[in-house]
Parts: C-alpha cells; structure tokens; sequence
C-alpha cells in the first residue's frame, strides 16, 4: 500500500507511509508539496532499464 498514492520527487517510485513531506512555497497553493523517501532509504534509488523494459 502507498501513502495516499504519492511517488517519490527524487527516484519516481512509490512512497510507503515513512517519507517527508517537503512544503511547497506558495501563497495561493499552487505549488503542492513534494514528497520523498528518506534520506538514506535503500528504496529510493533510481529506476534502472531492465525495470523501464518491464513498463514499471
């Protein structure tokens, strides 16, 4: 299950419910936050080609 369907800003890939939440600076809202795994997180690395091939 992903946090509320969130994906990472960093790798792309879906976020469990341990990441953060990086605020958007925006007075009217327009930008939404962000949101990342962990810093460190074995997770969050980038998709490699046999995974794209795959049509992750």
């Amino acid at each position: 299950m992903t946090a509320g369907g969130r994906i990472c800003a960093r790798c792309q890939r879906t976020l469990d419910s341990d990441h953060e939440t990086i605020m958007g600076h925006s007075m009217s809202g327009a930008r939404p936050d962000q949101h990342r795994h962990r810093r460190g997180d074995p997770k969050c690395r980038p998709i490699t080609e046999a995974e794209r091939e795959r049509g992750y």
